[in-house]
């Protein structure tokens, strides 16, 4: 009888975390576009924050991305198609990738640009529920020094993730708050056309920018 329970417990939370993530999935699935403010924080594996910015991102459904960093130093980050942009306007750099969905920052990047599956990718290993909100623990399946595991905060009711953390090999951690989250909001693609600034540097992206 006792195995039985236990057996029906283990099944019980398997279909809860297989339902939550499946609802979250669909939810990002028929989204078109989205735009919202967010905060960025990097902290180094002892818990002290290096490094805080802010700014807005805009995404527009296969594959468009936009984030502006507004402080500490304005940047732009530009996804479209196979191709990532990096404008540091303060430097006078823009870092591209020519290959940006095969390269390892793809893990990375992945739910912030809403391309992806996260159960063909992810690993699920752990689904904590509250009242509003749900915290989902995820581990990659393929290796990569970038992430060792993430963890979505998602607004139950709106299935919104409004805090994402990345924890990368050594135990450093990004974390990223959304807040004024707005859905469908008619985005054009031509938003997210990047051009070359004139009397810039060009370089291929370092491995460790998006720290």
């Amino acid at each position: 009888m006792i195995g039985k329970i236990c057996v029906s417990l283990i099944y019980l939370l398997i279909s809860q975390k297989a339902d939550l993530v499946s609802d979250l999935q669909n939810r990002y699935d028929r989204i078109k576009d989205f735009k919202a403010e967010f905060i960025q924080s990097y902290y180094s594996a002892n818990g002290t924050l290096l490094m805080e910015s802010k700014g807005k991102l805009y995404y527009k459904k296969s594959g468009m991305f936009k984030w502006e960093y507004e402080t500490p130093k304005a940047k732009e980050f530009v996804i479209k198609g196979n191709k990532l942009f990096v404008y540091l306007k303060d430097d006078g750099i823009v870092y591209v990738d020519e290959d940006f969905k095969s390269s390892q920052l793809k893990l990375v990047m992945l739910f912030l640009y809403g391309v992806g599956s996260i159960e063909r990718e992810f690993n699920v290993d752990k689904v904590d529920e509250e009242e509003e909100f749900a915290r989902i623990l995820l581990t990659p399946r393929e290796a990569t020094t970038q992430i060792a595991q993430m963890i979505m905060h998602i607004r139950k009711n709106e299935k919104n993730v409004e805090k994402l953390e990345i924890i990368d090999n050594l135990n450093n951690r990004n974390v990223f708050r959304f807040k004024n989250i707005t859905f469908d909001t008619g985005l054009k693609e031509s938003f997210f056309n990047f051009r070359i600034p004139e009397g810039v540097e060009v370089s291929p992206i370092p491995k460790d920018l998006f720290k």
